[in-house]
């Protein structure tokens, strides 16, 4: 929504792009804020009932936004929006689907994703064409209508409290080997949420800067939408540790091919095309990895501590890359990213490899006498 309406809303209001933006950079925030708490919702109410919670907050919200004639009221209606949008989107109906099927839900969440993947795709069109039809404060009712749509599909889903159990106070330090694989994800979602963030919000400019039209945007879509496909398709073949690697290993790969197009112009649009894939799966090795880390139980309470990391790169990032593109330039820019891209590779490997070694005594077990 921001990106569709922040021009409109700018010319209607006289506010700035980064007084606009930075209300969605405070619902980043109060995400990771709410994160630590998500498990114990789940534990309480349900996958259902909190999801649907904070699908009609974020309906709230639009209506709040709709209202605001200050910034003070817009920066309000984000707050809430970020409490939302942490009750509803990904991360908490994924938390949902591990509780109801545990480790069957991987081949279920590369579906929900599969279908979330067309949101941009659907609703950058229809928001502008919205545009056009009425204000952007009517167009963000219709925006809340949706939300309230949303709220009854949600209604009819079952619903499955987690499972009280006791666990450490300290989600990330228990055993050896889970410490390690807690921190090596950690750190491996931050630093792709980080770049692949920076890169989405400033796409535009780096589309600019290649002398493309706005519309080669759309291949970032079709690559997202392309990819999660054939990892439905691909099904159990592809466990998440493996799409991890691939995943990881493409990203340099796939900068490189971006930075080329300051002396080809078709590298521009297979950049856009192939990160936009890339970018489709790293949502779902978010989602799936942790099967394969740690318990499916465990699965609300670590993920909820894991990614507060990612949550606040993706509410720096966009800061960041406007920073780095006004110092280096747009390819500059884009070399910080492929050395970034490097550093998560290795720690994909590092992921990898802990797997593989806390695999060999499993196995040894299973074949002994």
């Amino acid at each position: 929504m921001p990106g569709t309406f922040a021009r409109t809303i700018a010319t209607d209001t006289g506010w700035s792009s980064p007084q606009i933006y930075l209300g969605l950079t405070l619902a980043m925030l109060v995400m990771a804020a709410v994160s630590p708490f998500v498990a114990r919702l789940l534990t309480h109410f349900g996958g259902q009932r909190v999801v649907m919670c904070g699908t009609l907050l974020i309906s709230v919200s639009c209506l709040i936004m709709a209202e605001s004639h200050s910034l003070a009221g817009w920066y309000c209606a984000w707050l809430l929006a970020g409490v939302g949008m942490r009750l509803s989107l990904y991360d908490a109906l994924f938390a949902s689907l591990v509780n109801l099927y545990g480790q069957n839900a991987r081949r279920m969440i590369s579906r929900v994703t599969l279908a979330g993947g067309l949101a941009s795709a659907v609703f950058w069109p229809l928001g502008a064409a919205l545009l056009t039809l009425m204000s952007w404060r009517e167009a963000l009712l219709i925006y809340a209508l949706f939300g309230l749509v949303s709220a009854a599909l949600i209604r009819v889903l079952p619903n499955q409290t987690l499972a009280v159990r006791t666990l450490p106070k300290n989600p990330v330090a228990t055993r050896p080997h889970d410490r390690l694989n807690a921190w090596l994800y950690a750190a491996f979602i931050a630093l792709i949420t980080f770049v692949s963030n920076g890169t989405s919000t400033h796409l535009p400019e780096f589309i600019a800067n290649a002398g493309l039209p706005v519309a080669i945007g759309m291949l970032w879509g079709i690559g997202q939408t392309g990819a999660r496909l054939l990892d439905v398709m691909a099904g159990a073949k592809l466990t998440p540790t493996q799409l991890m690697l691939i995943t990881a290993l493409a990203m340099p790969l796939c900068f490189l091919l971006g930075i080329s197009s300051s002396v080809y112009i078709e590298s521009a649009a297979g950049f856009v095309l192939g990160y936009g894939a890339i970018n489709g799966l790293v949502t779902i090795v978010k989602a799936t990895l942790p099967l394969e880390l740690f318990a499916p139980e465990d699965y609300a309470q670590r993920t909820g501590v894991l990614l507060i990391p990612a949550q606040l790169m993706a509410a720096i990032s966009p800061f960041a890359y406007a920073g780095l593109n006004k110092a280096l330039g747009v390819i500059g820019s884009m070399w910080v990213s492929w050395g970034l891209t490097l550093i998560i590779g290795g720690l994909a490997a590092g992921i990898a490899v802990k797997q593989k070694q806390q695999s060999l005594p499993s196995r040894a077990e299973s074949t002994a006498p």
